[in-house]
């Protein structure tokens, strides 16, 4: 039986239908370069997921390029309220796991604002016990050096104790050749369906 699971945020606790960037489009009727927004996203938010840069910083470079007709802070929160709806049949099922004495974490990419707002404001901080993210470790999840910092952060394990959920492979392979258990997030019932092997 496994003590810890560590589960991917967007796409698995986060619902999330679209992109900011598309949201930007449909909802705000903003004409986007999507080279430039493509160029950000692959390069310097990069950066910002791992804390070497500050994205209000960055942000605040290019949403006048972007066609943004507001303030910074009024993007972000755009931006972040459009994205924190939770998945309550996934939440429901943490919280009977946890009962049964399994410690549950969001293992996420993101930049240190998101990665408070996801925490306080959508309220992950209510169901999970904690939050492992790349703002705060310094490694993307495909980095096997991520998972390194993770070992030293959970309490006294072994590895395949530990059960890994993404969407992405190559963030899964990084997980797996550090030794955790891993698995494909498809959906709700598979992924509930998976998880009698492991408990």
């Amino acid at each position: 039986m496994i003590k810890f699971l560590l589960l991917d945020c967007d796409g698995l606790i986060i619902k999330r239908d679209k992109y900011f960037s598309q949201r930007l489009s449909s909802e705000k009727n903003i004409k986007l370069d999507l080279n430039k927004i493509k160029d950000f996203f692959e390069g310097v938010f990069l950066l910002c997921e791992i804390g070497e840069k500050d994205l209000k910083e960055e942000l605040a470079k290019v949403i006048s390029d972007w066609g943004w007709p507001g303030t910074l802070e009024e993007m972000l929160e755009f931006w972040f309220s459009g994205e924190k709806a939770l998945d309550n049949e996934i939440v429901e099922y943490i919280q009977n796991l946890r009962l049964k004495g399994i410690k549950v974490y969001v293992a996420t990419d993101q930049e240190k604002y998101r990665t408070n707002y996801l925490w306080n404001e959508a309220g992950l901080k209510n169901f999970l016990d904690g939050m492992l993210s790349s703002a705060d470790i310094g490694f993307l999840k495909n980095d096997i050096n991520f998972w390194a910092e993770v070992s030293k952060i959970l309490p006294a394990h072994k590895k395949d104790e530990i059960l890994f959920w993404d969407h992405e492979l190559h963030k899964i392979d990084a997980a797996k050749s550090f030794g955790y258990l891993t698995e494909m997030y498809s959906g709700p019932e598979e992924f509930k369906e998976l998880m009698k092997k492991y408990l």
